[in-house]
């Protein structure tokens, strides 16, 4: 074993499948590892965009009451054109 690396513990189940998959074709296996590792980052990017939106939900409120809507339309109070 090479120094700091640590060798993983493999759930047999996942063992199993992986003596399973050695018996597919390498288009196979490529699209099986294509498959599995957007089942991850799709749960992982569902989970960003939840917390994006619950941001972003907490700063329309946070800026959305009476007192900021003089700033509602800074284009007219500044003089601004919109093009």
């Amino acid at each position: 074993m090479t120094a700091g690396i640590k060798m993983m513990t493999v759930p047999s189940q996942v063992a199993e499948a992986f003596g399973e998959a050695r018996h597919l074709t390498v288009m196979e296996r490529l699209a099986l590892a294509k498959l599995l590792l957007e089942s991850v980052l799709v749960s992982e990017l569902s989970e960003e965009t939840d917390w994006s939106a619950r941001g972003l939900a907490a700063f329309q409120k946070d800026w959305d009451n009476a007192e900021d809507a003089i700033y509602d339309n800074w284009r007219e109070q500044y003089g601004v054109p919109t093009r």
